[in-house]
């Protein structure tokens, strides 16, 4: 028992010793990232639609993005990327800067109340949108795209996932009868991003005698996640502490991105919405 005792002494002093040398300093000067999976305050028609009781711009909801602010800021961001393109760097950086100056109104949705508002209180001096499309896999005009749009027009509303169901039912009540931040909570869960995320699984499988329609399309949403990472790379320095406002669809994918990068560390915002 000496010996074990002697052993694990050992290992302490490693470990206590350790924590002063480079490979501890390098630890510590990761970028820490947290994803806050939302939903799109404002509709938009690449996604379902969201059925909001209330605008986002009304007393109770500015009071709801307050608290949620007050609560993300205790994160003590550097940077505050959000889901907008990234060939418009130039106009958000200009709103922003506006914005600072009260010469900028901010609008409805999630770059502007949830973006803007946290970088501003952060003390920020920009906001970075890492979004887009990323390159097409397959050409719409050609036969065999006309093709696969024409496959995906007619099934993708067919597609039977009844964990995504349930998880679209419910996130649609918290919209009609719950908190910005009490969604915000639910959207962050592991188990709401993995039924979001169950979709892509089955229609992965679907048109396969269809120029693999559902593949195809399964790939271009691979596709444009792997470019909107390598966008948040493009900005992300060591020892950032950089908030992602990104619709949750894409946070199973760009989560793993983050936990797989050596470099990185994912912050989970369940901490902070408590």
């Amino acid at each position: 028992m000496r010996i074990l005792g002697l052993f694990y002494a050992a290992i302490f002093i490693s470990l206590v010793t350790l924590a002063g040398t480079p490979v501890a300093a390098a630890q510590a000067s990761k970028a820490q990232v947290m994803i806050v999976g939302d939903a799109h305050l404002v509709r938009r028609r690449d996604v379902y639609s969201n059925v909001y009781a209330n605008s986002p711009l009304s007393a109770e909801r500015q009071a709801q993005i307050a608290d949620i602010e007050s609560r993300l800021a205790r994160f003590h961001p550097t940077k505050v990327l959000i889901e907008a393109p990234f060939r418009s760097r130039r106009k958000y950086a200009d709103e922003y800067r506006q914005y600072l100056t009260g010469r900028f109104t901010l609008g409805a949705d999630e770059i502007y109340q949830y973006g803007f508002r946290l970088a501003a209180r952060s003390g920020n001096t920009t906001v970075y949108p890492i979004d887009t499309w990323g390159p097409s896999i397959y050409d719409d005009n050609s036969p065999v795209g006309k093709r696969i749009d024409a496959y995906l027009k007619t099934h993708l509303t067919m597609v039977e996932d009844p964990e995504f169901h349930a998880f679209v039912a419910h996130d649609h009540y918290l919209e009609q009868h719950g908190t910005y931040l009490g969604e915000l909570r639910y959207l962050n869960s592991d188990s709401a991003i993995q039924a979001n995320a169950s979709w892509y699984g089955i229609l992965d499988g679907m048109g396969r005698d269809a120029d693999s329609a559902g593949t195809m399309y399964v790939a271009q949403w691979y596709t444009r996640n792997c470019y909107i990472f390598s966008h948040i790379l493009r900005v992300i320095r060591p020892g950032d502490r950089a908030v992602l406002f990104m619709g949750q669809g894409h946070k199973y994918l760009v989560r793993e991105f983050v936990r797989l990068d050596p470099n990185l560390v994912y912050v989970d915002p369940l901490q902070y919405l408590k």
